[in-house]
């Protein structure tokens, strides 16, 4: 998928002069054996691009977790009911008189 988004704006033109180039370059002999180095290499930054990605996501799962649960825990330790009505009635005073 990677591929085909860097190489999306490729023509097949020039595709042949790439090709062209890279076999001048490297040589018909060495050329099967570079094309598999190249796609060894390939193949190994994929697993780490998506071996990465997947610890991001884990790493996001998790603080998303212990957010939660910091959460839940201060909505559960805090009620109105917990505050006697005259604190409220001051606070609610306080806030008009500002």
């Amino acid at each position: 998928m990677a591929f085909a988004l860097i190489f999306s704006d490729v023509g097949v033109g020039e595709w042949f002069v790439l090709l062209a180039v890279v076999l001048v370059v490297v040589g018909p002999k060495r050329l099967p054996s570079a094309a598999r180095t190249l796609g060894r290499w390939y193949s190994r930054i994929s697993r780490a691009a998506e071996s990465f990605r997947r610890q991001l996501m884990e790493m996001e799962a998790e603080a998303e977790k212990a957010a939660n649960a910091a959460n839940n825990e201060l909505e559960g330790a805090f009620t109105v009911e917990d505050v006697p009505a005259k604190t409220v009635k001051e606070a609610a005073t306080a806030d008009d008189e500002s």
